[in-house]
């Protein structure tokens, strides 16, 4: 049973706009679904009409190996109208949802352009930047952050980013790596590779995202880091297998020992390793504690709104509850579903208590625990020991200047 509301903080810190249900990529890996040629059982009963999308071939996704765990979600995703959102709706979109941070008392909100890829709609980017801009017109501060794969950067996106100082989180596992390629089955590391060289030339922000999953386990190596160097990349976010199977497959010490050798690697280069699992150490330190920021390792607890095309809201991209409409406004904080989520904000699960690391730790992401358990209120114990590991491996490499201390100087005063 969800606690009483005014025992749950209702505060929205990142608005995530879903601009495309689309990419023009096929990485084997894909969190909605692994690239196939037959729909499954699931997604016939969703009802899903593949005939009617657009540019059908390029959309192959077995639904088995989706993250997705409802229905509801399934015909959302593959809906026909749930598509492309277009910028007139952006901007409607995103001021609403800033009037429901403001109503929760936030004025500073990230906005995420997400996909999908995003690029795939530019026009709606171009709207809501110029609309909206740092946020002034509307009492807010707004920082803007997008991932994408890279491959339709061009000189007019690379500069634009640029004036509007927004993050740009380009996804790439490795120089080597084969599960990243084009729809065409086409190798896509010359077309990301020009797009990051003209971020670097533009003087953009960039930060590289990688994915440790079995499909790319063996390539995961020191070839990253330099690749970030390269390009002038000071921070790797890196996505660790969001299915629960990874963690029982390859064992919670051989990924900890695997991510660590790269973490170690990067500090040598002067580049830093993130990521959901990094986010408890900096927690722990006190870094973007969670009464600044609204959450610990997982947003889509509260913090976050994630709006589709068709104005949908979900959590997280990988979530499946349906929270209600971006028309629905400040009435969304107050319906159970996202309640549901925000009551978890800073509460784990009973299953958490004692566990050294429970004050920082917000758990596995929500979408494969709907998956896997058909609640968000649950947890992956193999990922609990990962978790554990990788956070011990960084407070026992802690040097002592990286603490932050408070140090009192006892000053004899001769008395006059």
């Amino acid at each position: 049973m969800t606690p009483e509301k005014s025992k749950i903080e209702k505060r929205v810190n990142i608005i995530q706009l879903i601009l495309a249900n689309a990419c023009n990529f096929g990485c084997t890996y894909c969190f909605e679904g692994i690239q196939g040629k037959e729909m499954s059982a699931d997604a016939q009963v969703a009802k899903v009409d593949l005939s009617r999308l657009r540019s059908r071939d390029e959309i192959k996704v077995n639904i088995n190996d989706s993250m997705y765990a409802t229905r509801e979600r399934f015909q959302h995703q593959y809906d026909p109208k749930n598509r492309h959102m277009r910028p007139r709706d952006a901007i409607r979109y995103l001021g609403n949802a800033l009037d429901i941070s403001r109503s929760s008392g936030v004025h500073s909100v990230m906005v995420q352009f997400f996909g999908g890829e995003p690029l795939l709609n530019w026009k709606a980017i171009v709207a809501v930047l110029e609309r909206f801009g740092k946020g002034d017109r509307d009492g807010m501060h707004i920082s803007y952050s997008t991932v994408t794969n890279g491959s339709l950067i061009t000189e007019e996106v690379a500069d634009m980013f640029a004036r509007y100082c927004v993050a740009v989180c380009v996804s790439v596992d490795s120089p080597t790596n084969p599960s990243r390629p084009l729809k065409n089955g086409a190798d896509s590391t010359p077309v990301v590779m020009q797009g990051l060289r003209l971020l670097q030339e533009k003087g953009n922000r960039i930060a590289i995202n990688a994915a440790l999953t079995s499909a790319t386990w063996n390539e995961f190596d020191h070839a990253i880091v330099d690749l970030a160097v390269n390009v002038g990349a000071k921070e790797i976010g890196v996505v660790v297998d969001f299915d629960p199977g990874f963690y029982a497959s390859f064992g919670t010490q051989q990924i900890v020992d695997r991510l660590w050798r790269v973490i170690e690697y990067g500090r040598k280069k002067g580049v830093l390793l993130t990521g959901y699992w990094h986010q408890i150490f900096q927690v722990l330190l006190g870094h973007d504690v969670i009464a600044e920021r609204g959450f610990k390792n997982c947003s889509a607890k509260g913090a976050q709104l994630s709006i589709e095309p068709n104005g949908s809201v979900f959590s997280c991209k990988a979530g499946s509850t349906l929270l209600g409409s971006i028309d629905d406004g400040t009435a969304l904080l107050d319906a159970e579903p996202y309640l549901s989520h925000a009551s978890l904000r800073t509460e784990n699960p009973a299953f958490c208590r004692g566990c050294e690391i429970e004050g920082f730790c917000a758990g596995l992401c929500l979408g494969p625990l709907e998956k896997k358990y058909s609640t968000i209120d649950a947890v992956e114990t193999t990922a609990c020991d990962f978790y554990r590991g990788i956070t011990r491996r960084h407070i026992e490499s802690l040097q002592a200047y990286e603490v932050a201390t408070f140090d009192l100087e006892v000053t004899n005063v001769e008395q006059g």
